[in-house]
């Protein structure tokens, strides 16, 4: 009867964590049924502004909506008439991961976006990213090591206002003169681990917040 009990117990464990990698896997990949991009994608100043307020309040960014975000961030418009024409923009600037090949409504990672924020603020990173380049997991724990992302890993997905809050941490770090380069805020780290609720304490303060640049866009 114990070995019974055993054998019960073994596959009820196997079905948990069963389910546990499928929801993991569903959490990771969700989908975003009607994206922004649809309606809002404009270049005035009033489609702009809605389309930041209203990504705010989404529980998912897909990729779309955070490649249309991101080329007005950088561009102050997006030319680009669809998703593909985003992607193209992108990899011209070399801001994607060299395998991206993600739908438009999936919604975006960590790692995606580190990869482009990486290479818009002109990050160099370690020894590893110097040789080799950005990829999704060093450049998320290089922009971990310099406060610009949370404590997460590549693969987490975003709201809507997480994602527009890193858009405005984004304008933070690039208005304001770094006199230490991340090599030394990573020595600084490992040597004084910071608790993970003192260190997505700027985050907190960022979320939600319109990025600058859209407020002032003519």
């Amino acid at each position: 009867m114990g070995q019974g009990m055993h054998l019960k117990q073994s596959a009820k464990t196997g079905l948990i964590l069963a389910a546990m990698t499928l929801c993991l896997g569903a959490c990771n990949n969700a989908q975003v049924a009607l994206p922004l991009t649809e309606q809002l994608a404009g270049n005035s100043p009033e489609m702009q502004l809605d389309f930041w307020h209203t990504l705010a309040t989404r529980p998912v960014t897909s990729n779309d909506e955070a490649f249309h975000g991101l080329i007005l961030y950088v561009n102050g418009q997006d030319n680009s008439t669809d998703y593909a024409g985003r992607v193209e923009w992108m990899n011209s600037q070399n801001m994607l991961p060299q395998d991206f090949d993600r739908p438009s409504n999936e919604s975006v990672h960590h790692g995606t976006l580190a990869v482009a924020i990486t290479r818009l603020l002109d990050i160099k990173g370690g020894l590893i990213m110097r040789l080799f380049g950005p990829t999704p997991r060093y450049a998320t724990r290089e922009l971990r090591y310099m406060k610009i992302m949370p404590r997460v890993s590549p693969h987490q997905t975003l709201s809507g206002m997480e994602f527009v809050g890193l858009i405005a941490r984004i304008e933070d770090y690039q208005r304001i003169t770094h006199v230490v380069d991340s090599d030394s805020l990573r020595d600084q780290e490992n040597s004084t681990d910071t608790p993970a609720q003192e260190e997505n304490k700027s985050t907190d303060e960022s979320m939600g917040r319109i990025p600058q640049a859209a407020q002032t866009t003519n």
